[in-house]
């Protein structure tokens, strides 16, 4: 994930420290823990999210504006007419359309169009990161054995299947079934044997749709 911001200081790779991982680890002990790392750029163009201040969402709206308003008469008028309606009142377009209409204007490259977080005086970086997640839609899964536990970022709504192939490709090629319990659970049981005849741990099949705090083990066969 690359997240644009005007504020040096942040700029560079920054780790999320996540508590869930860290009960991942305290609970199984693998010999090692990676957490999510993502990145924040100062290259609004090829950002995912976008951070930033009052100022800055007004520089953004007029550069939308004048992208806008070199369409009208041409293609989608209605839409394009409602968005710049939206950039009048100074507001990003992410938050005030729909995600069929945000999907409709996304090949004209408007920087307003992606996740919008405004900075709110001095947060902590986990914090940031949780508002951050929040607003882009994405949510975390988990995996862990006793080699090595690991987040992983996915967008709400994201499969079973589709989670397996973040993993490793041939997870997702060769997918059976998964085990699965969440972090929500973790205190109430010793071990994998216990979650399972306690039935917080689950076997589920493709259609499955992974929630946040998921962690997950594949069965597979290639």
């Amino acid at each position: 994930m690359k997240i644009f911001t005007p504020q040096e200081q942040l700029l560079g790779k920054k780790i999320y420290r996540d508590k869930s991982l860290k009960k991942l680890e305290e609970k199984f002990k693998p010999k090692k823990v990676t957490y999510f790392s993502g990145e924040f750029i100062s290259t609004k163009e090829s950002c995912d999210v976008i951070l930033l201040d009052e100022k800055t969402l007004l520089d953004f709206v007029v550069e939308d504006m004048e992208k806008l308003e070199g369409l009208l008469g041409k293609e989608k008028e209605e839409l394009v007419k409602k968005a710049l309606r939206v950039l009048d009142k100074g507001k990003p377009l992410f938050t005030e359309l729909d995600e069929k209409e945000r999907d409709e204007l996304k090949d004209y490259n408007l920087i307003t169009l992606k996740p919008v977080v405004f900075l709110e005086g001095d947060q902590d970086l986990d914090t940031l990161w949780e508002r951050i997640f929040e607003t882009a839609g994405v949510i975390f899964f988990y995996t862990v054995n006793k080699n090595e536990a690991r987040s992983y970022p996915t967008k709400e709504g994201t499969d079973i299947v589709s989670c397996a192939g973040k993993v490793h490709s041939d997870l997702a090629r060769g997918f059976i079934r998964a085990e699965v319990f969440n972090i929500k659970d973790i205190d109430s049981f010793h071990n994998l044997e216990e979650a399972r005849q306690r039935r917080f741990l689950k076997v589920v099949g493709k259609d499955y749709i992974v929630v946040h705090g998921d962690v997950i083990n594949i069965k597979f066969s290639v």
